[in-house]
């Protein structure tokens, strides 16, 4: 009989005093070829609040650098992770003052309320202001990570779950995941973000809107990636064309990107079933 090949990696990681920690690798291609390389790529919430076994945790993973998407506004509320040695963190914000408006805010408050059919309006603004981001996180990898490498790097937001998300989608899609796959790997962050009642209240109080709006806007909801991919495919073609596109990256680096986080599975012929005839 032929042989199954697998992969099973700790996907969630205990950082202390960090949300939504884990790894991006260990998924399948859809064409079965390989898998994504693992403790290369971590995404999570904000790193503020880690603790000094977690920033032990974070030396003993190799992380050399942490991409910190939060706006100015959300570091003026919440402050700036402590210094940690070897590590370095890129200011990597995709929302300017003129995104936090009344107005702005409105709208995208607005999409998060919708549920699923409101979050891909949000991600379609996270896709359009993000590339430049997005594109320094690519090169980024592509020029200080090799297959032989043990360096790893993090992409974080303040909860880990929507400009995070993104990223995400784009690099597993972009390497061949499934989307169905895709969409799953971002619900992961119902498991790993939360928020306390009293909190979630606070908020929704803040807001003049219920608690189950503001659950829905702190949910990761598997139909909202799905049908932003669509969407995304829709308008571009494929995540390869808006990652060229609007990340400028070239083929030549679209290949690098994949050969370095793509482990390929190899079959020897005796491995293949063949039905007797």
């Amino acid at each position: 009989m032929g042989q199954h090949v697998s992969v099973c990696i700790p996907r969630w990681i205990d950082i202390p005093g960090v949300k939504n920690f884990r790894d991006i690798g260990g998924w399948p291609l859809k064409d079965g070829s390989g898998y994504i390389r693992e403790r290369i790529v971590f995404r999570c919430g904000h790193l503020v609040d880690i603790t000094q076994k977690g920033i032990e945790t974070l030396n003993r993973l190799n992380v050399i650098a942490a991409f910190d998407f939060r706006s100015d506004p959300e570091i003026e509320r919440q402050g700036v992770m402590p210094q940690i040695k070897g590590l370095t963190r890129y200011p990597s914000a995709m929302f300017t003052e003129a995104d936090y408006s009344p107005a702005a805010l409105a709208t995208r408050w607005k999409g998060y309320f919708e549920g699923a059919t409101g979050f891909p309006k949000v991600y379609a603004v996270i896709l359009e202001k993000g590339a430049p981001q997005y594109r320094k996180i690519f090169l980024h990898l592509i020029e200080n990570h090799s297959i032989t490498s043990t360096k790893s790097i993090i992409v974080h937001c303040t909860a880990g779950k929507d400009r995070t998300g993104i990223f995400g989608m784009l690099l597993l899609g972009l390497c061949g995941v499934d989307d169905e796959v895709i969409a799953n790997e971002y619900a992961l962050s119902n498991l790993g973000y939360w928020e306390p009642e009293h909190e979630l209240q606070r908020k929704a109080d803040m807001l003049n809107v219920t608690i189950n709006d503001m659950r829905m806007v702190m949910s990761a909801p598997y139909l909202a990636m799905k049908e932003t991919i669509r969407q995304l495919k829709e308008k571009y073609g494929s995540i390869e064309d808006y990652v060229r596109q609007e990340c400028q990256l070239t083929s030549n680096e679209v290949q690098r990107l994949r050969d370095l986080m793509v482990v390929p599975i190899r079959f020897e012929e005796r491995q293949l079933f063949r039905p007797k005839i």
